[in-house]
């Protein structure tokens, strides 16, 4: 799910919430690598990180807890220990996380934020997950919709207000006949798409790679992806334009991260192994 839409799952306050991790920084670090940090950086001993909650797998809270989870926070976490550093997070409304980094509140966003030529003129992105749209429905329809032709003529359930809708419409235009289009219908939550299809009010639904791989390994043997992902595109740690050289070096702490498997366990760990990147481009985005 494109970050911003994901806000359909729910926001946290708008007041800015500082998060430290738990746990020191790892006291060795990789010298190496936090050779190449900003002075100011390494001065601080800290990384801040700009999440925007809530959207698991990729950060969250568990019900009554303050405990950050979710890869995004694994990740950053595992970044700040490889530079010596200790990771803190700070949690805002989707809107302020570009200024957040612009302003230096911020030293970077990590929090499902999709990787665009427009948000370029602002950030620098470093992409590392792969997202984009998926149809996905209950097992017991596995012998009747087997791929995205298959839901021509039928309901499909689809986050209210956002950029889903559309992608579903189009692609009905593009593969249905005419007069047998995917009827989508809009509903605000991903737990009501589901009793929809449970009922028989709907047949399917859409949600990110992610959102789905989780869905699955909560409840496995459940759900099945419908056809092939859409709109492809990546998520990227952003970082203002004047911030190359950490930019720099959280990118040659990422590349080291994967060398050593650190990245891919992340990934295991969350079951979203589809989703990791073979290379950390910067601004791979080209719309």
């Amino acid at each position: 799910m494109k970050k911003g839409l994901s806000k359909v799952l729910g926001l946290a306050s708008a007041a800015l919430i500082g998060l430290a991790a738990s746990g020191a920084a790892h006291a060795a670090g990789d010298e190496k690598l936090a050779a190449a940090l900003p002075q100011a950086v390494r001065s601080a001993g800290k990384l801040n990180f700009t999440i925007s909650l809530a959207y698991p797998p990729m950060e969250y809270s568990d019900a009554g807890s303050t405990e950050l989870k979710g890869f995004d926070i694994d990740l950053a976490k595992a970044v700040a220990e490889r530079l010596g550093l200790t990771a803190e997070f700070q949690n805002v409304e989707f809107p302020q996380l570009i200024p957040q980094v612009v302003t230096g509140r911020s030293d970077m966003v990590i929090t499902a934020f999709s990787d665009k030529t427009e948000r370029q003129k602002q950030l620098d992105f470093i992409d590392y997950f792969k997202t984009g749209n998926v149809f996905y429905t209950t097992t017991d329809h596995q012998s009747e919709i087997k791929t995205e032709a298959d839901l021509c003529g039928k309901t499909v359930a689809v986050a209210t207000g956002t950029s889903w809708v559309t992608w579903a419409e189009d692609l009905g235009k593009a593969i249905c006949p005419a007069g047998k289009l995917i009827n989508v219908i809009q509903i605000p939550t991903q737990a009501e798409h589901i009793m929809q299809i449970r009922q028989g009010r709907a047949q399917a639904s859409v949600i990110g790679l992610e959102g789905l791989l989780d869905l699955m390994k909560q409840e496995p043997g459940k759900f099945y992806q419908i056809g092939q992902v859409g709109d492809v595109n990546y998520y990227g740690i952003a970082f203002a334009k004047a911030n190359g050289e950490l930019r720099d070096a959280v990118r040659a702490t990422l590349d080291k991260l994967k060398a050593d498997g650190t990245y891919a366990q992340i990934l295991d760990r969350y079951g979203l192994k589809e989703a990791g990147v073979e290379e950390f481009k910067i601004n791979g985005a080209n719309k």
